[in-house]
């Protein structure tokens, strides 16, 4: 199990692979499965990925201890030949990021817990980030109500373009009723922002132990 927490200070990754559909969604399964052990890599922590429902994505949360530990990985010539392979049947939109926030109880992210994950990607100029980010880490108190809710945590883009909010859910109904319901105006809607959403669910999980 994965924990999500501000206090730990990972380098943290949300490395987006765009697919064409079911079929090169288990071909990158197949791929991450084969890897060697997570403890045989210098300063992974884990690699958490998720299934995208629509068949159109697969969502990497990956902690690394650091910057120079993730750094060192991909300089490797086998991490590159598996990028390759990767990339011949998907396309990468990696984020590094750092937490910020999170919810209480902080999300935990377990097979044994297959949450309805949503992955909201908020796109800025730098300028408007630090805005994005009060708004995205502003916790309204009914969400403690809101049926069918369990957790989330927000990322600061390390680029500054970018806020990343991890969100988890029981089930798809239970989101589905929260966004439908009546909202308040947000000062989001005053920026240049671009906001893509991804729905998963945890399918493989690759830490140290």
């Amino acid at each position: 199990m994965s924990s999500i927490r501000v206090e730990d200070g990972y380098f943290t990754l949300f490395n987006i692979f765009h697919t064409d559909g079911p079929e090169a969604q288990k071909l990158l399964f197949d791929q991450w499965r084969s890897l060697p052990p997570a403890h045989t890599q210098p300063g992974l922590v884990s690699g958490n990925f998720h299934r995208g429902f629509d068949g159109a994505s697969v969502v990497n949360y990956a902690q690394w201890e650091s910057r120079a530990a993730y750094d060192a990985f991909m300089s490797e010539q086998a991490t590159r030949g598996r990028l390759g392979s990767a990339l011949a049947v998907s396309r990468l939109d990696s984020i590094a990021c750092e937490v910020v926030h999170t919810w209480d109880p902080a999300p935990s992210i377990s097979l044994d817990q297959p949450w309805y994950t949503v992955v909201v990607v908020v796109k800025s100029a730098p300028e408007d980030q630090a805005e994005v980010l009060k708004e995205m880490t502003f916790d309204p108190p009914e969400l403690a109500d809101t049926p069918g809710y369990v957790s989330h945590a927000v990322h600061r883009g390390l680029s500054g373009e970018h806020v990343v909010k991890y969100a988890q859910w029981r089930d798809e109904e239970s989101f589905r009723a929260f966004v439908s319901r009546p909202q308040e105006p947000s000062p989001l809607d005053e920026l240049s922002v671009e906001v893509e959403l991804y729905f998963s669910e945890i399918e493989y999980i690759r830490e140290r132990s």
